[in-house]
């Protein structure tokens, strides 16, 4: 695309007027090209106002290129801004806006890497995209660490999401990630926990709350417990042992040597105790789940888990024999 000077492009912006035609949407185009952060928010500002049933495919396929060049940082500067100047932040929010709302799966990877940071129907729009996103949020975490606890927000909107088909070995990637953000990220992962209606996570969020020296974060984590409270206990021992057999596939995606051995054995009396109660055989139920925590234990002497881990085992293997 040929490039414009920053006089011309303002002057374009100028000549072009709101609920513009056809012809001036080219315009508008042509000034998402300029080296000025100003006359490109101007431009991405007014293309916001055309319907969105009038704005051609090379606009949109604009607008989502100029997002993906923004968030990857290949778009040059011809001007400063001033320290309290909010004009490029507000430019950010202003072109995610005007790419969300064209729904494009193509705008997944400046979406993820700018637009997720902005607002809850960025983090939406990706979790609604599934598998596919996960990788690019991978790709993000790595890249861009400030962006983190947008990312576990959204893993919490995706493990939520009912219609993006996530498999079962991703919603188990996303869950071992959001047990190991918990420590570091307790905000954004109490946030993840809430929206994916994580009960089995409720007893070491309150442990966390419990130490916690920072009012942020203490108040954050008692909100969280205080809405997933209700949800465990309306949960039935199948319930509770469910979501521990998503949990503990997620603690243990990847394991390797004696922490693959804890695991599978783990995972083999989680299902014993599924398998017992389906058939009404409480009692052998309650042995098992006996046995389970027993492991745990084991595994936190031994090494093979970490505190955390026992923790959510331990307790929740209790939480479902309670429920017998």
């Amino acid at each position: 695309m040929t490039r414009i000077s920053l006089g011309s492009a303002l002057g374009l912006l100028l000549a072009v007027p709101v609920g513009a035609s056809g012809q001036n949407v080219d315009s508008l185009v042509g000034v998402l090209a300029s080296p000025s952060v100003y006359a490109r928010a101007q431009a991405v500002a007014r293309l916001n106002l055309v319907p969105l049933q009038s704005l051609p495919a090379g606009a949109r396929q604009a607008l989502v290129q100029l997002l993906e060049r923004e968030a990857t940082g290949q778009v040059s500067y011809g001007e400063t801004t001033g320290a309290d100047d909010e004009t490029y932040s507000e430019y950010v929010i202003d072109l995610t806006r005007g790419v969300l709302r064209l729904q494009d799966v193509s705008a997944v990877r400046g979406i993820a890497f700018l637009g997720i940071e902005t607002s809850r129907a960025a983090q939406e729009f990706i979790a609604g995209r599934g598998a596919a996103a996960i990788p690019v949020l991978d790709e993000v975490w790595t890249s861009k660490e400030r962006a983190r606890p947008a990312i576990i927000t959204t893993w919490g909107y995706t493990l939520a999401s009912t219609t993006n088909g996530l498999a079962p070995e991703d919603r188990a990637a996303l869950l071992g990630r959001i047990i190991q953000a918990v420590a570091t990220y307790p905000i954004p992962a109490a946030r993840a926990v809430r929206t994916a209606s994580l009960f089995t996570l409720l007893i070491p969020l309150r442990q966390i709350s419990d130490t916690a020296t920072d009012p942020a974060v203490k108040t954050r984590l008692i909100a969280a417990a205080a809405e997933l409270a209700p949800r465990m206990a309306a949960a039935s021992a199948t319930d509770v042992l469910a979501q521990l057999a998503a949990v503990i596939a997620g603690i243990c995606r990847g394991a390797s040597g004696a922490h693959q051995g804890t695991c599978a054995s783990i995972q083999s009396l989680v299902t014993d105790a599924q398998r017992h109660i389906a058939a009404g055989r409480t009692n052998a139920a309650h042995s098992v789940l006996s046995a389970l925590q027993q492991r745990a234990q084991a595994a936190l002497s031994d090494g093979t888990f970490t505190a955390l881990e026992e923790t959510l085992v331990v307790e929740n293997a209790r939480l479902a024999d309670s429920k017998l």
